[in-house]
C-alpha cells in the first residue's frame, strides 16, 4: 500500500478515518467539549453533529457513571491512554452501554485534547446477562437439568446441575461422558423407555414419567421431559432434559387411590369398592357354583355413644368392631364398612340358610363382651339383614338393599337379632321397580318439565338461574325428586333423564336470555362422567344452540372426586374449554379436599343451605361460610349462597363478602311461564 505523500493526503487519510469508521470516533476539548463527531457517533446518540458540538460529555453520561467518566477523563489528559464502560442516555432516552477508548490528543508535545472511541456494547451486555440469568435459574432450579450432546452415540451427557446431582445422587463427574440409561432398573417401565428412544432418533421432545434409580440403588419416580435443540440450520445439537421427583406425588396418589376405596378409620374396603367390586364378587361365586349372601350389620344404639362420649370414642369403637368382625367371618368373605356404623360382609356358600345363620349368630356373639376404652366400658348390639344372590341379577346393588330392607326389620324387632329378607320386604322392591317403569315412560311420553329457580346478586338482579327437572305423574301429580333421582342414580336411569334435562337447558338457554337471564345452570350426576361420553354430548349441543361463553354452567357435587378423580378433572377442563363455566353444588357437604380444590377446573361454589340456615344462630356455620367465601375470593371463585330463606340471611352473607343468592326469600323454583312473570315484576319494580 503506498503511503500518503503530502499533508493534504494524511488529512483525508485521517478524515477517511474518522468520517467512515462504523464506531463512534469524537474529539473533546480539554474541558470536556466535543469537538468533533463522526455520523456513528451522531446516530450512536441519536443526535445531529450541531447538537453535540459544544456540549460537555457530562450531558449523556448517567449520572451513576459521571464521576468514575470523569476520572478516566483526566488520566488521560494526564498522558495515559483509557479503556472502560460507560452508559449513556441517548437523546431518545434509551440507555445505551458503551465501551469508550480515550487517548490524549498531542501536538507539538502538548496535550490539547482527547481522542475518543466508542462501541455500542448494549446488546452483547444484555444478551451476557440473560445468559448469566439462565444460568443462575438452571444452577438453581428444584428440577434435574442435563444436557446431551445429540450428535455423539448414546448422547453423552456435557451438563448437569446440581439438582440432578441431589435427586440421583450422581455427581457432574459421574456423569459427564456418561448417557441417562445408567438410571435405568430392572423395574423401569419399557414403554417408557421405548417412548424415549423413539424421540431421540426422530429428534422430537419427549415427556414420560418412569422409575429411575439413585446412585445407592433406591429408586424415584421421575417426571421427564426431552426437548431438542437446534442451531440456525434447524438441525439438532443437543439434547435438554429436565428431571423432576415425583416419587410424593406419586405416593400421595396410591394413598388417594386407597383412601377413596378404603375406610381410613377401619381399614376395610368402603361403599365405593362394595359398589364397584360387587359384580366381580359375585361372578367369582358362580362360577364355584356358589351363591352370595349378603349380612347387612347395623350396631344398636351407636349414636348416642358419639354424642355422650365424643367421635373420637366412637371411632375406637368402630375400629374395635371391625376387628371383631373379621375374626368371625369365614375366609372368603369380603367385608365392607358401608358407612356410619353399618357394615356389610359378603358371604360366598352354599344354599344351606343355617350355615348363614350360625355365623349371624356369632357376629352377634362379638357383642356379647362389651367394648373398652380410656377405661370406659360400653355395651353394644347389632341387627342383622340378610340375603340371597345366586345367579347375577340386573342390578347387583339389589342384593345389597335387600339386606339393608331386612336389617331395618331386625331392628324393629328390637334388634340384637338377625332377618332374612322376604316377600314382604320386597314390596318395597317391587315399588321401586314399579317407579323404575314409570321413569322409563315419563321419559318416552314427555312427562319432565324444567323449573327455574332464580339466582340473583346484591341488587336483588336475577343473574342466573338453575334448571330444576319436575315429573308430572299422570296419576300422582308432580312427584317429589327425593323420591326417584336416588333410584335413578341405582338403575342407571339417571344418564337419560340428564341428557334430557341438558336438551331441554340448552333449547330454552336463548328464550331465557331474551329474559335477561344470562346464565342457566344444570346439574350434573357423577355417573356421567364415569361413561366417556359426557364432554362429546356437551360439544354437540353446544354446536347446535351456539351458546355464549358463560350461558351455561354444569354443577357437580364433591363426590364425583372419589373415583378416578383425574379423569374428572380431565373431563371438566374439556368442559371448561368450551365456554361452559363449572361450579361445585352442595359445597362442605361431600368429599372435601384442598388438595383437589387447588387443582379443580371451576369457576363457582355454592355453599350448602346447611350452612347458610345456621349462620344467623350458630357461630360455627358462619365460621364456615365466611371461610369458604375468603377460600373462593383467594381461588378466583365466585360463590353463591344456597338456601337463602330470610332477609336477615341475605343482609348477613352480604356483610361477609357474598355477591351471589339462591333461596325461596328470594324465589322458588318457576315453570318457564311463572318465571317470565317474576322476571317482569321485578323489571316493573313489583317483586312478590
Amino acid at each position: 500500500m503506498s503511503q500518503p505523500d503530502s499533508h493534504e493526503d494524511t488529512e483525508q487519510h485521517y478524515r477517511s478515518l474518522f468520517t467512515y469508521n462504523p464506531d463512534a470516533v469524537f474529539t473533546l476539548n480539554t474541558a470536556g467539549e466535543f469537538l468533533q463527531i463522526n455520523q456513528s457517533g451522531c446516530d450512536l446518540v441519536s443526535a445531529k453533529e450541531e447538537e453535540i458540538v459544544g456540549q460537555h460529555y457530562a450531558m449523556l453520561v448517567v449520572p451513576e457513571d459521571l464521576e468514575r467518566t470523569r476520572s478516566h477523563f483526566e488520566a488521560t489528559l494526564a498522558g495515559n491512554h483509557q479503556r472502560y464502560e460507560v452508559r449513556i442516555r441517548n437523546l431518545h432516552g434509551e440507555i445505551l452501554q458503551l465501551d469508550v477508548l480515550n487517548i490524549p490528543v498531542i501536538v507539538n508535545g502538548r496535550i490539547t485534547g482527547v481522542h475518543g472511541q466508542a462501541r455500542d456494547r448494549t446488546r452483547e451486555r444484555q444478551t451476557e446477562a440473560r445468559l448469566r440469568i439462565l444460568e443462575r435459574s438452571v444452577e438453581a432450579s428444584s428440577n434435574g437439568v442435563v444436557i446431551a450432546d445429540a450428535q455423539l452415540s448414546g448422547y453423552p451427557l456435557i451438563y448437569v446441575n446440581p439438582a440432578f446431582e441431589r435427586i440421583t445422587g450422581y455427581c457432574a463427574d459421574d456423569m459427564i461422558g456418561q448417557s441417562c440409561r445408567i438410571l435405568q432398573g430392572p423395574d423401569t417401565s419399557e414403554s417408557a423407555i421405548a417412548s424415549i428412544r423413539e424421540g431421540l432418533e426422530n429428534m422430537r421432545e419427549v415427556h414420560t414419567s418412569l422409575l429411575n434409580y439413585r446412585k445407592d440403588g433406591s429408586c424415584f419416580w421421575n417426571d421427564l421431559y426431552i426437548a431438542p435443540v437446534r442451531d440456525d440450520d434447524d438441525e439438532v445439537t443437543h439434547f435438554i432434559g429436565i428431571q423432576t421427583d415425583i416419587s410424593d406425588r406419586i405416593r400421595q396418589e396410591e394413598v388417594l387411590t386407597f383412601q377413596a376405596s378404603h375406610d381410613s378409620l377401619t381399614g376395610l374396603p368402603n361403599r365405593i369398592y362394595l359398589e364397584s367390586h360387587l359384580q366381580g364378587i359375585c361372578h367369582q361365586a358362580f362360577d364355584r357354583q356358589l351363591c352370595v349372601h349378603a349380612l347387612f350389620i347395623d350396631l344398636d344404639g351407636f349414636k348416642p355413644i358419639n354424642d355422650s362420649l365424643g367421635h373420637a370414642f366412637g371411632d375406637e369403637i368402630l375400629a374395635q368392631t371391625a376387628r371383631r368382625l373379621e375374626a368371625a367371618l369365614p375366609a372368603g368373605t369380603t367385608l365392607v364398612r358401608f358407612g356410619g356404623d353399618e357394615f356389610v360382609a359378603l358371604v360366598p356358600g352354599s344354599t344351606d340358610r343355617q350355615a348363614i345363620n350360625t355365623i349371624a349368630d356369632l357376629i352377634l356373639d362379638q357383642f356379647s363382651q362389651p367394648f373398652l376404652n380410656e377405661d370406659v366400658e360400653i355395651t353394644l348390639s347389632a341387627a342383622i339383614g340378610i340375603s340371597t344372590v345366586k345367579a347375577m341379577p340386573d342390578n347387583s346393588m339389589l342384593l345389597i338393599q335387600q339386606a339393608d330392607m331386612a336389617m331395618y326389620e331386625a331392628k324393629k324387632l328390637g334388634g340384637n337379632n338377625w332377618q332374612w329378607f322376604n316377600r314382604t320386604l320386597d314390596r318395597r322392591v317391587q315399588h321401586e321397580v314399579a317407579l323404575r317403569q314409570q321413569l322409563q315412560r315419563a321419559l318416552s311420553r314427555d312427562q319432565f318439565e324444567l323449573f327455574y329457580q332464580p339466582m340473583f346478586n346484591n341488587d336483588l338482579s336475577t343473574v342466573g338461574v338453575e334448571a330444576l327437572i319436575r315429573w308430572q305423574h299422570p296419576d300422582r301429580g308432580y312427584i317429589s325428586p327425593a323420591e326417584y333421582i336416588p333410584l335413578s342414580e341405582r338403575t342407571g336411569q339417571i344418564l337419560p333423564i340428564s341428557e334430557w334435562v341438558m336438551h331441554e337447558a340448552f333449547a330454552r338457554a336463548e328464550e331465557l336470555a331474551e329474559l335477561g337471564v344470562n346464565s342457566i345452570s344444570i346439574n350434573l350426576s357423577p355417573l356421567q362422567f364415569h361413561r366417556h361420553n359426557l364432554v362429546n354430548l356437551l360439544a354437540r349441543l353446544n354446536d347446535q344452540y351456539s351458546l355464549r361463553p358463560g350461558q351455561l354452567c354444569v354443577e357437580i357435587t364433591e363426590n364425583v372426586f372419589l373415583n378416578d378423580p383425574k379423569d374428572v378433572i380431565r373431563q371438566l377442563r374439556e368442559i371448561r374449554n368450551m365456554g361452559m363455566e363449572v361450579a361445585i353444588d352442595d359445597f362442605g357437604t361431600g368429599f372435601s379436599s384442598l388438595s383437589y380444590m387447588r387443582d379443580m377446573p371451576v369457576d363457582k361454589i355454592k355453599i350448602d343451605r346447611t350452612f347458610v340456615n345456621g349462620i344467623t344462630s350458630n357461630d360455627r356455620d358462619a365460621a364456615i361460610t365466611r371461610g369458604t367465601l375468603s377460600m373462593a375470593r383467594e381461588l378466583g371463585m365466585s360463590v353463591v349462597a344456597e338456601g337463602v330463606e330470610t332477609e336477615e340471611q341475605f343482609r348477613l352473607l352480604r356483610q361477609f363478602g357474598c355477591t351471589g343468592y339462591q333461596g325461596f326469600w328470594y324465589s322458588r323454583a318457576l315453570p318457564m311461564a311463572d318465571l317470565q312473570t317474576f322476571i317482569r315484576a321485578l323489571e316493573s319494580g313489583s317483586r312478590a
